[in-house]
């Protein structure tokens, strides 16, 4: 049937396809009104929609400010329609009050106050360019989502993509749908395949889902590259952009590497991430290690974070640098009463007697190593030596099966090339591939370093009779493959006196051994279950574990000991990024030392982390009485353990001492120097975190009184809607396990294990999930109870009478709860808040408006939650009474949405104007910087940066010097318009606020002497 009623007017209500809308234009014709809607449905407000009015079916004009009926026998209970408000209240997330955050109490995880700083950072900019830098285990995780679930909600983003390793991508997808209720897709061939099949063959995932999770391996590829060539605009990034927010996880692996000579160059992924970040207007970057010690290379990633305040080539304003970085360190986290936070960890050496034949094989390597170099004469030569040498070593301290493995590529290598004669006389040139070999390591997994390392061996040439010392070599390392060597045992009688003291029965404690090599990994599992440690209890983790079956290995890790056997878990460097072990395991064990110093502070980070509440347990293995290069090792890595701190600006330091130590060198490396070097060149870090996490609480706890979101509140939601949808109720929850009170079974359709919705409990407890306002049960009873505002049929009427003691109320007084919408440009919401009015309904006399919105929403409150409902005669007497009020409520409705709007205008000016400020100061900020880079740029500089050698050795590094120079010049002529687009977009986003009020519920107040006459 046509609309029933005529053409509506500029700005009016109406209903169109079951939904509302307001109307944003109307276009009259000879015979038809083009009608140009925006939608007013919760999380609609970007909707619009074209008709023609006079043949849509069903549409009509509503009533402006229309109130819900006020009847006699329709009534609810003040509880229902309380739960309601809440419903309503919770709903109107969007505040122009950026102290104002509700991704908190939209997260199942207990947040800690300091994880609220990110968030607030992002609320309070107009774009978000963040680099959390906190240390390993503070949480990073947990901040990005806060961030994101922020943004979603105040729908300053839509589009979301998280960057992350391959072995991280379903982690990042299960901990963004457990924590935050937000559903990412992983998108990768497979996936890309399906949309195909499903939406089309010109389908592309990044248009069908709008929450993306990518690896970055996988992007780097081709069909990857094609997908994103598709969606980004091929003349560069759009306003507004492509994507609103880019997470990138463990970002430092796209900073340029340690430069090979003098200056760093940009990486493959260093250029993917250049390519693709300018399409998204906000940008997220995950990295406790994000400064190599290299400050271009800092700067690069800078760059990839906000272009418009850093280049490279620049150098960086302290200030700009400091809004950027958002790093704590765990030793400055306290509690509320100035106690540490984090436990501290505990790092002590297991000594190791080893015994003459295993000396003999060191020594024997040693020498093996001094005869090759002295027969050398070529750089190259020597260069070659010293990496066979660190292979060798690296190797064999790792485990006698390692060594064999390395020891027999070798030799396949020598004898395949025999008679290829000694090196004098090779030409000197080192190539391309031997220069970063070393650096490249530290970014293999296991199973890149393996291959990498044996194809090295492959490259090299032989030496005069080397193959009698590495047949001996080789002839040791396959007998002590068939028992455990000295270190071996020492490992696991220090398992068995840990997990099975009594020879028989499991205890309920877990240990995580790390090693670099597979070949260990397997080896150390034969030998353990030879030795009673086997089945369930025992399982490995490495690069080649599938992705599904490494997340149920972690889960199970994590799982209470009595829920789950597993007790030691034999891991890789796979798990040392990004993986979290520490619920149940505190106890770490190094079995080999990595030559790179931050991969061992990634590993202690798997268990010394957020949620650790026992002093992480990091041993590792040194020789008695044997000085030389493990001993070494085993000092660095006691430094570093009890460091605790982000080795980034001397790791290079570190590992370039550990390379030429192994490769035969006297060196002197004085670790506590190296100490002071690490506070000495640390990433600008929070000054006073105590009032950092004073000022969050306080913002929170504000959030927390304005919108009354509490634990009993939230649950009253939830039975609410559970009674209206005629649901079972929730019960109360008890077992052996949880002695706590506050749990619930929930109906069968939400899952089985109990809820909270007090985020206290599930501190330090397993197996129970926080029923938080995105939780689905939440989540759905808030929608259900929302619908009835237009669905009559749900049993929910909206307007209730309560008899209150309140001696504030001397007479009756009706409140009307009214839902108000500031929308700007695109339908983007700028505030929106429930706002009550009313007044005084005597029996005799005119409706008296109470004009203090404090007092109204104060006697409507305490009505509500101190109140009794009254009784069916006093509700008829004051349904009585609406024919002859309505009208007078509906005008005090108007009238303070008018006041209201006229106090947000002024609000939203005020934040247009601090956000159009900062824009100016960080691009005048920038443009001196780039002044001050290009008048220092003088003739001589490159020179001084490159000697004449160095240029002819590494033209690569002085092509991207060069391109850095030539790139200043450009971003300084594109700096105007550049701030222009930014000023725009500024102004656009608040431009015309159109104010929207939908009544929602109506109270009557009643004094207790009304109520019994």
């Amino acid at each position: 049937m046509p609309a029933t009623t005529a053409p509506p007017a500029d700005g009016q209500l109406v209903s169109v396809r079951g939904r509302r809308w307001v109307v944003n234009n109307v276009e009259p014709g000879a015979k038809s009104t083009l009608v140009s809607l925006q939608s007013v449905e919760d999380g609609r407000y970007a909707d619009t929609l074209d008709v023609i009015w006079e043949v849509e079916a069903g549409a009509q004009v509503l009533p402006t400010g229309a109130l819900p009926p006020v009847e006699a026998g329709r009534f609810d209970p003040p509880h229902r329609l309380a739960a309601f408000l809440d419903a309503v209240r919770w709903s109107a997330v969007t505040s122009a009050d950026v102290r104002t955050l509700q991704a908190p109490f939209r997260s199942g995880v207990a947040i800690e106050d300091y994880q609220l700083e990110p968030v607030a950072r992002a609320v309070d900019a107009p774009r978000v360019n963040l680099l959390l830098a906190d240390d390993v285990g503070l949480g990073k995780t947990i901040e990005a989502g806060l961030v994101a679930q922020e943004l979603l909600l105040r729908h300053r983003a839509r589009r979301i993509m998280i960057v992350c390793p391959a072995g991280l991508t379903i982690k990042w997808r299960d901990e963004m749908l457990e924590k935050f209720g937000l559903d990412f897709t992983v998108v990768d061939s497979e996936r890309a395949a399906a949309v195909r099949r499903t939406h089309g063959s010109s389908a592309n995932p990044f248009h069908v889902y709008p929450l993306t999770i990518v690896s970055l391996p996988w992007l780097r590829g081709p069909k990857a590259q094609r997908l994103l060539d598709e969606v980004l605009p091929a003349d560069g990034p759009a306003v507004p952009r492509t994507f609103d927010l880019l997470i990138l996880d463990e970002a430092h692996h796209v900073a340029p590497a340690a430069p090979r000579q003098v200056y760093a160059v940009d990486s493959q992924q260093t250029k993917l991430i250049r390519k693709i970040a300018p399409h998204f207007t906000h940008r997220l970057f995950l990295s406790a290690t994000p400064h190599n010690g290299y400050p271009e290379s800092f700067r690069a990633l800078l760059e990839l974070i906000d272009d418009q305040r850093f280049l490279r080539s620049v150098e960086p304003d302290p200030a700009a640098v400091r809004e950027t970085v958002v790093r704590r360190l765990k030793r400055h986290i306290e509690n509320a009463d100035g106690t540490p936070r984090f436990v501290e960890r505990v790092a002590s050496a297991i000594p190791v007697e080893y015994p003459p034949e295993e000396r003999e094989i060191h020594a024997l390597l040693t020498r093996f190593a001094e005869l090759r170099r002295e027969r050398l004469e070529t750089e190259r030569g020597r260069k070659a030596t010293d990496l066979i040498t660190l292979l060798l070593k690296k190797r064999l301290f790792s485990s006698p099966a390692a060594f064999a493995h390395t020891v027999g590529v070798y030799l396949r290598t020598l004898r395949g090339r025999a008679g290829a004669g000694p090196l004098t006389g090779v030409d000197d040139d080192i190539p391309e591939w031997m220069e970063d070999f070393v650096d490249d390591l530290a970014t293999y997994d296991d199973e890149q370093l393996a291959e990498a390392e044996d194809d090295a061996l492959e490259r090299m040439v032989a030496a005069d009779d080397e193959e009698s010392l590495l047949e001996r070599m080789l002839t040791w390392a396959q007998a002590q493959q068939a028992r455990p060597d000295a270190k071996a045992a020492k490992l696991i009688d220090y398992l068995k006196s840990v997990c099975k003291p009594d020879g028989r029965h499991w205890t309920n404690e877990r240990v995580l051994v790390f090693t670099e090599y597979r070949d260990t990994q397997s080896w150390l599992a034969d030998l353990l279950r030879r030795d009673g440690l086997a089945g369930p209890a025992v399982a490995t983790l490495h690069g080649g574990t599938p992705t599904g079956e490494r997340e149920q290995l972690r889960l199970a890790f994590q799982a209470d000991p009595a829920e789950h056997p597993v007790r030691i878990l034999l891991a890789t460097d796979a798990a040392s990024e990004g993986v979290d072990l520490q619920n149940h395991c505190h106890r770490l064990v190094n079995y080999d030392i990595p030559f790179n110093p931050n991969k061992l502070e990634q590993r202690i980070g798997r268990v010394d982390r957020y949620g650790q509440t026992t002093a992480p347990d990091i041993r590792h293995f040194v020789g008695t009485g044997f000085a030389g290069d493990l001993e070494f090792l085993s000092r660095i890595a006691t430094k570093i353990a009890a460091m605790e701190a982000d080795l980034g600006a001397v790791n290079a330091v570190i590992s370039e001492a550990v390379r030429r130590r192994m490769a035969g060198e006297r060196v002197s490396l004085d670790l506590d120097e190296v100490g002071r070097k690490v506070r000495a060149e640390e990433l600008p870090t929070e000054p006073d975190t105590r009032e950092q996490v004073r000022r969050l609480r306080a913002d929170l706890d504000r959030t927390v009184e304005e919108l009354g979101i509490s634990p009993p509140r939230v649950k009253r939601v939830v039975d609410t809607a559970l009674e209206l949808a005629r649901q079972r109720k929730l019960r109360p929850h008890t077992d052996d396990k949880h002695l706590v009170e506050g749990l619930y079974t929930v109906p069968p359709l939400t899952g089985s294990r109990p809820i909270t919705f007090d985020a206290e409990v599930i501190k330090g407890r397993d197996g129970i999930v926080l029923a938080h306002l995105n939780h689905p049960l939440v989540a759905m009873s808030t929608r259900l109870l929302r619908a009835s505002v237009s669905n009559p049929d749900l049993g929910l009427h909206r307007v209730t009478a309560v008899v209150s003691d309140d001696p504030d109320v001397e007479d009756v007084l009706v409140g009307a709860y009214s839902r108000f919408v500031l929308v700007g440009a695109g339908g983007v919401r700028l505030h929106e808040e429930i706002l009550c009015s009313g007044g005084w309904v005597p029996d005799r006399g005119r409706f008296r408006r109470v004009e203090n919105p404090s007092t109204l929403g104060g006697i409507l409150d305490h009505a509500l939650t101190r109140g009794v409902p009254a009784t069916d005669v006093v509700r008829s007497r004051v349904a009585g009474r609406w024919e002859r009020i309505a009208g007078d409520l509906g005008a005090a409705v108007k009238w303070a949405a008018g006041i209201r709007e006229e106090v947000l205008h002024r609000r939203l000016e005020q934040r247009r104007q601090a956000e159009r400020d900062r824009v100016n100061h960080d691009f005048d900020q920038f443009e001196a910087g780039l002044r001050r880079a290009i008048d220092a740029d003088g003739p001589q500089a490159e020179a001084t940066l490159f000697r004449r050698a160095e240029a002819s050795r590494r033209t690569d590094e002085l092509a991207q010097y060069r391109r850095d120079r030539t790139r200043r010049t450009e971003r300084l002529s594109g700096l105007a318009g550049d701030r222009e687009r930014e000023l725009d977009a500024v102004g656009a986003r608040y431009r015309k606020p159109v104010a929207h009020t939908v009544p929602v519920a109506v109270v009557f107040v009643v004094p207790q002497r009304e109520a019994s006459r």
